[in-house]
């Protein structure tokens, strides 16, 4: 009898959510791999450089567009699936059992994941446009030089920063924002029930 209890107790749901903790993961991952595809098109130098790549990818300028785009995926990939680890612990963290709290379900966490993306996205682009026009070189006076002496065709390379700056500012963005509408949800169950 207390097997067929724990069988269809906290341990019936534990495999929903190492799945929603993967399904994070693979989210994650694909972001990352789509990004790197994309602004490894916009700026080969910052790959080439600002992820110091020349060694892997040899001395020709611009490098091989294959090498480069294959040295891409690895990146976004390795860049990006700890942040959907973690993405998907915290919200793990916010739906754990509470008295007087039901937790939501495997598809009401699943569907946070679509705006989290686009939270991501969205602040990658806007930082993106600031990158394109300098508002980012206050970070580091190498950006500034790369602007003063036109190194690197810097307005390509600082989109590309600012892309990536904005998917970690909006990674941390729409962990709080997972994280606050789980939360919100059961605490309006708990009151609704």
């Amino acid at each position: 009898m207390q097997l067929i209890d724990e069988l269809s107790g906290r341990r019936a749901t534990r495999w929903r959510e190492y799945a929603f903790l993967l399904l994070c993961v693979a989210v994650a991952i694909a972001y990352g791999i789509v990004n790197d595809q994309i602004t490894s098109r916009i700026s080969w130098e910052y790959f080439y450089y600002g992820k110091e790549l020349a060694p892997i990818l040899g001395p020709q300028t611009p490098p091989d567009a294959g090498a480069l785009h294959w040295q891409a995926v690895r990146i976004g990939a390795e860049a990006t699936w700890a942040a959907g680890l973690i993405a998907g612990v915290a919200m793990l963290l916010a739906n754990n059992p509470h008295p007087g709290r039901t937790q939501l379900r495997f598809f009401a966490l699943l569907a946070r994941l679509p705006l989290f993306i686009l939270i991501v996205a969205a602040t990658a682009v806007l930082l993106g446009i600031a990158g394109r026009f300098f508002l980012l070189n206050w970070i580091s006076q190498d950006f500034r030089d790369l602007a003063r002496y036109n190194l690197w065709r810097p307005r390509r390379f600082m989109t590309v920063y600012g892309i990536h700056l904005g998917g970690y500012v909006g990674g941390l963005l729409g962990i709080v924002y997972g994280v606050w509408s789980i939360r919100r949800r059961r605490r309006r169950d708990a009151t609704v029930s």
